[in-house]
Order: structure tokens, then C-alpha cells, then sequence
């Protein structure tokens, strides 16, 4: 089958089975739960500032704009699969996993994947990826939906990682799903606008408090808070910032706040922008070495 067909046919059945799965399922449900708790909180009254509603607008068009481009997300992660298994790393046998039950071995899923998640993010927040995550940052109000502003660059690497750091555990295919449904709920979870720092357990999993720091914009907090959902990954290497009630503004200079066409292309913009800066200092560099006066010799001792 051409390259196009099989685009054409992956993306019919993403559509098809994202609808009908239980992901997608739990993901709206929790989604309408948190609306309504929001309403309840409102007095029942729809009082979103505007900003806000553009927020969630932008957030809602992240999702379809995504839904598009997870062909090409798909098909590359499938190369790089390829590439991998060309290397013959040996795996775990998926039986091993089988007299385990699935209630603890979902959980220590989760627990690979969150570990995973937190050097992707690290990761993400240097020089050259960053431009890829602060699509994810740019959020000036953050909501339920905010889990989903995320470029679809952003989504290969994630991909690509799991393939690299997670392949050879040989989870079954279930497992990997329902630890991937639990992951998605708590993301939604701790993108909800509320003061809640989970008390005496707050080391224990990840809160809205907790990630309310790692969004803020302030120089403090800039690459803190990294753990998706433990932060003992936080712990032990020296990324965890809670120190109380998070009043900072959220957002990222010099991002756009709500355009998904101009968050979508601000990557290349960047990346472009970096390239001509670090060209113009090697050039400089070259001229004035250049320009330098030749030593002078010593003089003939005889």
C-alpha cells in the first residue's frame, strides 16, 4: 500500500476506535465532571473570564489538530520501532508478566511510565526541545483541557521514548493501556485550577498544587515539578518546588498565548531564530580571531 493509503487507513481507524474506546470514554467523562464541579463552584453560573474561554477553545483545537498529525506521529514511531528491533535488545517475556494481577502490575506500569515521563520532560525543557514544550506552557489560564495543548513534536518524542526506554519491560498490551488511561486522567487532574496540595500524602502523588509551580512563570520554578504523577522522581533528584499556595501568573514570554496556528508553526520559528543567532556568533567569533595581530618572534638570541 502507498504512503498515503496507509496514512488514509490509520487515521479512519484512530477516529474510529479513539471515539468507541474506553480512553476516550473516561477521558470525557472526567472532563464533564470537572465542568460541573466548576459550574457548582460558580453558583451555576457560566462566568468564564474570556481569556479563559479562548484558553479552552485553543485547548479543544489541540486535540483535532493533534488528531490529525498522529498518522505521521504513528507511522514515524513505527520506523523508529523498526530501528529498534534491528538492534536485538533483549526484552522481558510478556508471560513473565502473567501470574502477576493486573491491580499491581497497572500500578508499577504507571510507575515505568512516569519515570520515563520524567526525563522526557527534563529533557524538554533544555535549549533546543524547549520550544517544542513551551507550546504546552503558553496556557495563561490553566483548565482540565490544558493536558492537551501539546505539539504534536512533543507527542513523537514522548513515543519515541517509550519505544527506547519501556520496550524491553514486554508489559502486555492491556496493562500498557490501562496504565496509559490512569496516567491521562491524573494529567487532566492536575492541569484543574485549584488550590489542593493533598495534605499529608503530597509526596505521594502529584497534585494541582504541585503543578501549578511547574507552570508558573517565575525564574524559581522554571524546570521544577517534573514527575507527571509521583514526585518522589522529583525527590531523589532535586526537582521538587511547593513552597505554599502558587499566586504566580502562568504563561511563557514571548509565546503566543491562545493562536494554535501560530503556537503549531512557533517551534520551526524558534528553532529557525536560534540557528541565525548561533551563525551570526560563530561568524564574530571567526572575524575577530581573524582580525587578531600576529605574534610577535621572539628575537634571535645570537
Amino acid at each position: 500500500m502507498d504512503f498515503v493509503g496507509r496514512i488514509y487507513e490509520f487515521f479512519e481507524l484512530l477516529v474510529t476506535t479513539r471515539v468507541y474506546s474506553v480512553s476516550f470514554a473516561a477521558t470525557l467523562a472526567f472532563a464533564f465532571a470537572v465542568l460541573i464541579f466548576d459550574l457548582h463552584r460558580r453558583g451555576y453560573r457560566f462566568d468564564w473570564p474570556r481569556r479563559l474561554i479562548r484558553s479552552v477553545g485553543a485547548n479543544v483545537g489541540f486535540w483535532w489538530v493533534n488528531l490529525l498529525f498522529a498518522p505521521i506521529v504513528f507511522l514515524t514511531a513505527g520506523y523508529v520501532k523498526q530501528a529498534y528491533d534491528t538492534l536485538g535488545i533483549p526484552s522481558i517475556d510478556e508471560t513473565v508478566w502473567s501470574g502477576i494481577p493486573w491491580w499491581l502490575l497497572v500500578p508499577f506500569a504507571a510507575v515505568c511510565y512516569d519515570f520515563a515521563d520524567y526525563w522526557n520532560h527534563r529533557i524538554l525543557h533544555h535549549r533546543w526541545l524547549w520550544p517544542i514544550h513551551a507550546i504546552h506552557h503558553s496556557d495563561p489560564d490553566l483548565n482540565v483541557l490544558t493536558s492537551y495543548r501539546i505539539h504534536f513534536l512533543e507527542s513523537l518524542v514522548m513515543t519515541t521514548s517509550y519505544i527506547l526506554l519501556l520496550s524491553w519491560l514486554g508489559f502486555p498490551t492491556d496493562v500498557m493501556g490501562y496504565g496509559a488511561i490512569l496516567l491521562t486522567l491524573h494529567n487532566m487532574y492536575v492541569h484543574i485550577n485549584v488550590d489542593w496540595g493533598h495534605g499529608p500524602f503530597k509526596y505521594v502523588l502529584a497534585s494541582p498544587r504541585m503543578h501549578q509551580w511547574h507552570h508558573a512563570d517565575l525564574p524559581e520554578a522554571y524546570g521544577k515539578n517534573l514527575a507527571n504523577v509521583f514526585p518522589v522522581f522529583d525527590l531523589m533528584f532535586g526537582t521538587y518546588y511547593v513552597p505554599g499556595p502558587c499566586k504566580e501568573p502562568f504563561g511563557v514570554h514571548d509565546v503566543p498565548q491562545n493562536d494554535v496556528v501560530k503556537l503549531i508553526l512557533y517551534p520551526f520559528a524558534e528553532w529557525g531564530r536560534q540557528a541565525r543567532a548561533g551563525l551570526r556568533t560563530a561568524f564574530r567569533s571567526k572575524s575577530a580571531t581573524q582580525d587578531l595581530p600576529e605574534p610577535e618572534k621572539p628575537a634571535d638570541p645570537a
